[in-house]
């Protein structure tokens, strides 16, 4: 086995673009092929030196991609490789995107449509601004089909007598009670897909689909949890650092990752690996165990496929020296003395957390480049399809750049483009051609039957999918739906839609709830959106205002065009509220908690 200092010392191979030879040919046998999937949290669509936005279908180079330059050379390498997509989406905040992406249903539908944290968090319900309050959405996250509102699971971690962590077997003794009063959504994921196939699926990083209370490295760790917080009960075999958590304490090693002291927020279970004693950036403990256990698997069933799941926590606060500072990657905690990363005197802010925002990008990139160069190591380069995405909008408030998305508008936690385009990149030799680009709209729910398809496991049938039992979510089950439609054939050129007939087909974004940021006014709050073709109309919840905008002119979304363009408005209007009251998307309320719900948008 390769040690963990050589892996951590791996040079980028640096290939050039790969010529573009024919593809397979249709219907040549192949074994299923790998999957790793690479999420990365908080990342702005611009935050790379790689161009996704297009203009006349030719990419422009922004003064982000120029800030960025030479850090992301690995997902320069990538998109050489593959199929880059400049209309990419996910939704606003973490949770939802990450339980579409598991389940396959609209954020409307799962009604996961905020970020989740502790067991049954009530208070969630009540956080309110603009007027109105958030429904009941289900702040209990993700659960594995068949559970009840009340039972016992095993939290993810626990630590033993000297204060190690552990992970106890899903059927250990001493299981924790739990009882769920919020609701939650039951859902048959697509890695309980994968690993019924034969797939050994392994997680690494952060998961953030169900709740937990915390509190892994206390020696009387018995806090509830909930089965979700695990991802070992939502389909995988393997889990490296998962639980309830959606973000990092801290990235230092020599802090622990947050685990010197008690925090809801801290990394657990890196301790055992030298990691601590070490210093080692969180980023690289995390790549370093996905490669020990790829290495591992491999070894044990060399011709057995698998899935990766490398969910990072960068690129997520905190972005301060005593939290975010890589050493590795620079050479001094003050910005002007920083040789390695220099003030790039852009014109834009530089300061700490702008300095080690940018270092934690290369930090992901470097992760990038030795899961490629691991997979070309071991001959598994050519079978294997990578994913490249990011859960939402980067990060544009809290201190960082006003225009951290531009030329989109706003950033994470916003019903504008600069809080749901992503950067999004597919390699999958013989399958995708190196160096195309597609403009065609996706959306992250379009994986679960994108990559079931590619790895020949049929979609399940309603009978087998998950239903939330009564009583959670009102008098009936709450039912999964495969919201998301297979964008294969766009992959493999078959055509350029996602659809047969080439028509576009809308996308909806729905957040009835306030972001926990506490910013005011209504670009971060209670929200409904409609992409369909070049026209996006947003549906303010707090006011009942309409905004109409044509993406293909401007993607910075300033010039309303809502009354220019009323007929446009009023076919969107209604296709918003049929496809709201399809998917059960629930209204925030107005004037208290348990006041009137605010009209969909072709009511008002």
């Amino acid at each position: 086995m390769i040690s963990r200092r050589g892996f951590m010392g791996m040079a980028g191979l640096g290939l050039g673009a790969l010529a573009a030879g024919p593809l397979v040919a249709a219907g040549q046998a192949r074994k299923r092929p790998n999957i790793v999937f690479f999420l990365v949290d908080d990342m702005g669509w611009q935050d790379t030196e790689v161009p996704f936005y297009y203009k006349d279908g030719k990419p422009v180079t922004t003064t982000l991609n120029r800030r960025y330059a030479g850090k992301t050379p690995n997902m320069a390498r990538l998109a050489r490789r593959g199929m880059l997509f400049t209309d990419a989406y996910a939704c606003a905040v973490c949770s939802p995107s990450r339980c579409s992406l598991m389940s396959g249903m609209n954020a409307a539908r799962h009604r996961v449509t905020d970020w989740t944290l502790g067991v049954d968090q009530a208070s969630r319900f009540t956080a309110h601004g603009e007027g109105l309050f958030p429904p009941r959405w289900s702040a209990n996250g993700l659960q594995p089909p068949g559970t009840q509102p009340k039972g016992t699971c095993q939290p993810p971690w626990r630590t033993d007598a000297q204060g190690k962590f552990y992970q106890p077997a899903p059927d250990a003794p001493n299981p924790v009670a739990y009882a769920m009063t919020a609701p939650y959504t039951n859902a048959l994921t697509f890695p309980m897909l994968l690993r019924e196939a034969g797939y050994r699926t392994i997680h690494v990083g952060k998961a953030h689909w169900g709740t937990g209370s915390g509190g892994y490295n206390r020696t009387d760790s018995t806090l509830p949890s909930t089965p979700g917080a695990d991802p070992r009960n939502l389909g995988f075999d393997v889990n490296i650092a998962g639980c309830e958590v959606g973000g990092p304490r801290n990235y230092r090693g020599d802090a622990h990752y947050g685990n010197k002291q008690y925090s809801q927020f801290a990394t657990p279970g890196l301790d055992e690996n030298g990691y601590y004693r070490d210093n080692v950036f969180l980023t690289d403990a995390l790549t370093d165990m996905a490669l020990r256990e790829l290495e591992r698997s491999h070894a044990a069933a060399p011709d057995r496929p698998f899935y990766l799941y490398m969910a990072h926590y960068a690129l997520h606060a905190p972005l301060g020296n005593a939290q975010a500072w890589d050493h590795t990657r620079s050479d001094s905690p003050d910005p002007a003395k920083d040789t390695k990363n220099p003030n790039p005197k852009d014109g834009l802010k530089w300061n700490p957390m702008e300095r080690n925002y940018g270092t934690l990008i290369k930090g992901m990139d470097d992760s990038l480049g030795k899961l490629l160069d691991w997979l070309e190591a071991k001959g598994l380069a050519e079978d294997t399809l990578v994913v490249f995405m990011a859960d939402n909008g980067g990060l544009s408030i809290s201190g960082r750049l006003a225009a951290a998305n531009a030329p989109a508008r706003a950033g994470k936690g916003s019903c504008y483009e600069g809080g749901t385009r992503e950067p999004c990149i597919v390699a999958w030799p013989g399958k995708i051609r190196p160096g195309s680009v597609s403009h065609e709209p996706i959306l992250i729910e379009d994986f679960y039957p994108t990559l079931l398809e590619a790895a020949g496991i049929p979609l399940p049938g309603p009978d087998r999918l998950a239903a939330t039992p009564a009583g959670v979510h009102g008098d009936q089950p709450l039912r999964q739906v495969i919201d998301g439609e297979s964008f294969l054939p766009v992959l493999t050129g078959a055509r350029k839609t996602v659809r047969p007939d080439g028509a576009a087909r809308p996308l909806l974004w729905h957040y009835p709830n306030y972001w926990g940021e506490g910013i005011p006014g209504a670009e971060y709050h209670f929200f409904s959106a409609l992409r369909l073709g070049r026209w996006k109309l947003i549906y303010q919840h707090s006011d009942r205002a309409l905004e109409l905008y044509d993406l293909e002119n401007d993607i910075g979304e300033r010039d309303n065009l809502a009354a220019k363009h009323p007929e446009t408005v009023a076919r969107l209007r209604r296709e918003m509220g049929r496809l709201m009251r399809e998917r059960g998307a629930q209204m925030p309320h107005v004037g208290t908690a348990d006041g009137p719900t605010v009209p969909f948008p072709d009511e008002h």
